[in-house]
């Protein structure tokens, strides 16, 4: 019998519309009031949007958790405290940083954002457009310091974002050539390329939370349609593909469902597998 049910959020719960269906909703409340373990999994940090879900789904109650940053964090639900991580090492992140800024005179300027367990650090803030405003994440920027020694807290992502499109792509292809060992790297285009711990991913995250859990994971299901989803599409239990999952991350799924993101997904799991 399957306990835990990870669900990816762009393109898996949300629609396209970047909304919640009714039925997803309705179908989320209902088996988090079974008993069943419902964690969304999400490349964003717990106070980009992911918490303020939490609430509207019901989710935020002791015993539920929160995978966060691609599996670099895992939080309770209800306080955002850190339970488990898969941290980037500083002198990761400041190779990273150093690689990344030798690519802006061939590339294009673009702005730095890093993530901790304690604040929002942020270099060439003008290049930040609306959508990734103080509100957006709820936490005022902090400049990137030279040293990265000096920031406050454990690394979870590291982010470089332009506005020239195609740039994710580019940028993430070259900084692949060199990438400093320790950190593992996600596409998002059209404008970001987002590094992390190499040993944090979803499906390490899912796993570790298991554990806490007591959960076998094997009476697990996961639930994506991204690239930063195929590690927990494969691990241990169900790995499910939504229908609009892209063929090189459908194929790492044990199946892909009749459904997209656009057509109530994750109530069709829960109804089968729940």
């Amino acid at each position: 019998m399957y306990k835990l049910l990870a669900t990816d959020l762009d393109g898996t719960l949300f629609s396209s519309d970047g909304g919640i269906s009714e039925c997803n909703r309705r179908a989320i409340r209902e088996a988090s009031e079974r008993g069943v373990h419902v964690v969304l999994c999400s490349g964003r940090a717990p106070y980009e949007g992911v918490s303020m879900l939490g609430e509207s789904l019901g989710l935020n109650r002791p015993g539920n958790y929160y995978i966060c940053c691609s599996g670099a964090l895992i939080v309770e639900a209800d306080t955002l405290r850190a339970v488990a991580g898969n941290f980037l090492p500083k002198e990761t992140a400041a190779e990273l940083v150093r690689i990344g800024e030798g690519f802006f005179s061939e590339m294009g300027k673009a702005s730095i954002r890093m993530h901790t367990t304690r604040r929002v650090y942020v270099r060439n803030t003008e290049m930040w457009d609306s959508r990734f405003s103080k509100s957006h994440t709820r936490f005022s920027f902090t400049p990137l310091p030279a040293d990265l020694r000096e920031a406050e807290g454990e690394i979870t992502k590291l982010l470089f974002l332009s506005l020239e499109d195609g740039y994710a792509m580019r940028f993430y292809d070259r900084m692949e050539a060199v990438l400093p060992a320790g950190a593992l790297g996600y596409r998002m285009p059209p404008h970001l390329a987002e590094y992390v711990a190499a040993t944090a991913n979803k499906g390490r995250a899912v796993a570790q939370l298991a554990g806490i859990l007591g959960i076998p994971e094997a009476a697990t299901v996961c639930v994506g349609d991204g690239w930063n989803d195929i590690s927990m599409l494969s691990a241990g239990g169900l790995g499910v593909a939504v229908k609009n999952a892209p063929e090189e991350v459908a194929r790492h799924a044990d199946l892909i469902l009749d459904k997209t993101n656009d057509e109530d997904a994750i109530a069709a799991v829960l109804e089968r597998y729940f």
